[in-house]
């Protein structure tokens, strides 16, 4: 059949706002909204309002966003929307259909084109940030709320009541429209508080402590102003003792693009850096850390919120408001410094920190702490003219990351006194020296260097436990080919460590710890640990070791 005189499929009417379609609608829904995406950062903070119209089967949902006019930090959009495989309608559709509501977290499109009653939030923490190179507060931009004298927004979201005097000097009638509604995006990672063990699991293995990194954009920020920082992180932790992720500001990757961002990460990546999406999973990263590292963003405010210690990084950020709960943190909290190993900084931070230490900042930032999803849904259903959904608004939690299985190709490893203890430590092989006793380099046979694996004492595999039966084979091979090597070991899948020395002796060891490598007791073998059964310290753990001869 032709399609002659038909338009291109990218140009046809979508299905649940065109009325001329509705027989090919299956659920009836009686309301209409339409969600204006700006930026990846304001579409994760109106996620969070949707949540409210789960499960409502009268609420059709749909999404646009300005391919004509694409904000400056834009990139990213496109593909973040149709990975929710939701309806996008293009722009020029979105402003000639009539809908019964319409939501946006950015002051910043065309929204006086909208043909429904506009909800406007903050994208970020409040209104902490002037427009860079302006004196013009984001979100409170008179020439961007009113058009032709007219209040575009129906009603314009307000963390703070404080917050409302400060938008009626600027603009009055807007400061008419304005509504207190707390922040929804802090009343989330709250409410998924008790998911902080499973957060910290997913994001480093039972038994590790987290510490998350979060950069913002722009030359004053954490990247910035230090861009090994990531790298300097992962290579100074003990890795059997802490984990490192990485929140990155989707503005980061706007300017310089995804592929140049993971780029500039390989090392770190590589030595275990996990980086988390910019658009799902840094909420889990701040709640399941030990220790956030982070700059003037928002991520802050937010970590403080939720009562993490935190040391900042980046230089003093001119785009941040003076007197504003931003500067007030940043000027309470410790500061990273440059000539002092990172571990001690952080064991600081977290020894010093006191359960609610910023709670008086978090109160001058945000009314309404845990009333969010109230007040939200509340009005949002009125301008509907739709009554509200049973049961108790509220927010779910962010669901637990998916474990990521960290392929460490080298590490350095070797023992460092504790009082009265010895510690076993290792580090990822990176350009960062390592000053510890018995020092030794322990990669993997095929996915290290060259380099590496021709200078370690002991080289590793690892084989499924069908596979055992050719450790021997494989480890003889191993020990002729590579001279410099003084144990050949296997990780096995079912938590068992193989080895064999150069004296033929063949030995099977596992750890007491099921969320500790196995590999670790390679180490120890090359140590001298002979006995039956040994206990090795793991930072603050001491952890059994059984072994038998082969």
């Amino acid at each position: 059949m032709s399609n002659r005189g038909s338009p291109p499929p990218s140009f046809w009417p979508k299905v649940p706002v065109d009325r001329r379609f509705d027989h090919w609608v299956t659920v009836g829904f009686q309301r209409r909204v339409l969600v204006l995406v700006r930026t990846v950062a304001t579409l994760t903070r109106l996620l969070d309002v949707l949540s409210l119209f789960e499960d409502d089967h009268r609420v059709q949902v749909v999404f646009t966003f300005d391919e004509t006019r694409p904000a400056i930090l834009g990139s990213g959009v496109s593909e973040t929307l149709r990975a929710l495989r939701a309806t996008i309608l293009p722009w020029e559709q979105a402003i000639a259909t009539r809908f019964d509501l319409a939501l946006a977290a950015s002051e910043n499109d065309d929204l006086h084109l909208i043909q429904a009653p506009l909800v406007l939030l903050p994208h970020g923490f409040g209104f902490q940030k002037f427009y860079p190179g302006t004196a013009v507060v984001a979100g409170m931009n008179p020439d961007r709320l009113i058009h032709d004298g007219q209040v575009i927004p129906a009603v314009l979201g307000l963390s703070h009541v404080a917050q409302r005097e400060q938008l009626r000097r600027l603009t009055p009638d807007a400061a008419k429209r304005s509504l207190v509604v707390g922040d929804p995006c802090l009343d989330r990672i709250l409410a998924s508080r008790h998911r902080h063990d499973g957060y910290r699991t997913a994001l480093g293995r039972r038994g590790r402590a987290v510490v998350t990194l979060a950069s913002t954009w722009g030359p004053h920020s954490l990247l910035g102003t230090d861009p090994e920082l990531p790298l300097r992180l992962v290579a100074q932790l003990p890795h059997d003792e802490v984990a490192v992720c990485a929140i990155m500001h989707p503005g980061i990757t706007a300017a310089h693009s995804p592929w140049q961002l993971d780029h500039w990460l390989s090392q770190a990546r590589r030595a275990g850096l996990r980086v988390i999406p910019p658009e799902a999973g840094w909420q889990a990263a701040v709640m399941g850390a030990s220790c956030v590292i982070t700059d003037e963003g928002s991520v802050a405010l937010y970590a403080a919120a939720a009562d993490r210690p935190l040391l900042l990084a980046g230089e003093p950020a001119p785009t941040t408001v003076p007197g504003s709960p931003m500067s007030t943190l940043v000027s309470r909290s410790p500061r990273l410094r440059h000539d002092e190993p990172l571990n001690a900084q952080i064991e600081r931070a977290v020894a010093e920190h006191h359960p609610g230490e910023y709670s008086d900042v978090i109160d001058e930032a945000v009314s309404a702490r845990g009333q969010s999803a109230r007040i939200l849904r509340s009005a949002l259903y009125e301008l509907m003219a739709l009554p509200e959904p049973a049961g108790w608004p509220e927010f779910p939690p962010h669901p637990v990351p998916p474990q990521e299985k960290q392929e460490i190709a080298a590490f350095v490893a070797g023992t460092a006194r504790q009082g009265d203890e010895l510690r076993l430590v290792r580090h990822p092989v990176t350009t960062q020296e390592h000053t510890l006793d018995h020092r030794h380099i322990v990669a993997h046979a095929t996915h290290a260097t060259l380099r590496q694996v021709s200078s370690a004492a002991v080289v590793f595999t690892d084989l499924r436990v069908s596979e055992e039966n050719h450790f021997r084979e494989w480890a003889t091979t191993t020990l002729r080919r590579w001279p410099e090597a003084r144990v050949a070991a296997a990780r096995l899948d079912d938590g068992r460590c193989l080895t064999m020395t150069r004296a033929g002796a063949v030995r099977e060891s596992s750890l007491a710890s099921a969320d500790l490598d196995p590999l670790l007791a390679a180490s120890l073998v090359y140590l001298g640990g002979a006995a039956a059964t040994r206990e090795i310290a793991i930072g603050a753990r001491t952890v059994a070791v059984a072994s038998r001869m082969l």
